[in-house]
């Protein structure tokens, strides 16, 4: 009856240590090694006498040579532990998906925010992204609307009034009229 228990034990013991995924560093890394790739194509040289540092590729390369750097750890690591032995790999893709949704479904919300500033222009694409946001996070009330609306109309105030900083014309408001399209391109 004693070794009864002791399996029954042993069992229960085994299943309550926790299962490490890789799946996804996996991921980051097959990510990180490929944009790594593309970087030359997306950011190409430019000519200037003031450094090498100053190349719009520098940045990006830095932080997804670190991300690869660091990422390669975990699968080292994982390769160690045989984790390509029990590896399904559809199995660990939805696994990873679900457990990382909503920094996914963030990053993909990002990514259309980037894209609609030159359809919808800064304010509207700012205020669709940030109240989503606050929408996912259950936190889209009167107050952090009203944060919002506050803050948009403090850094239209400090980039486009202070600093002078303009983008690009707004598809959106060659539909106005034109003193309502040269305002909206000024200020929103």
């Amino acid at each position: 009856m004693s070794s009864q228990v002791k399996n029954t034990t042993e069992i229960d013991t085994d299943e309550l240590t926790p299962e490490k995924h890789y799946g996804i560093y996996w991921c980051i890394l097959a990510l990180s090694l490929i944009l790594l790739g593309l970087l030359p194509f997306q950011a190409p040289l430019i000519h200037t006498s003031r450094g090498w540092f100053l190349q719009p590729m520098f940045g990006s390369s830095v932080g997804l040579l670190l991300l690869a750097i660091f990422t390669s750890v975990r699968v080292i690591e994982s390769l160690k532990s045989g984790f390509l032995k029990r590896w399904n790999i559809t199995e660990s893709l939805f696994d990873t998906l679900s457990s990382y949704r909503t920094a996914l479904i963030s990053a993909a919300l990002f990514f259309l925010y980037i894209n609609t500033l030159s359809v919808l222009g800064f304010v509207l694409s700012t205020l669709l992204f940030t109240t989503t946001l606050l929408w996912m996070c259950r936190l889209l009330d009167r107050t952090w609307f009203l944060a919002t609306l506050g803050t948009l109309t403090v850094m239209v105030l400090i980039f486009r009034v202070g600093v002078s900083l303009w983008l690009p014309d707004v598809w959106l408001y060659s539909l106005l009229p034109d003193l309502w399209s040269d305002f909206a391109n000024q200020y929103l």
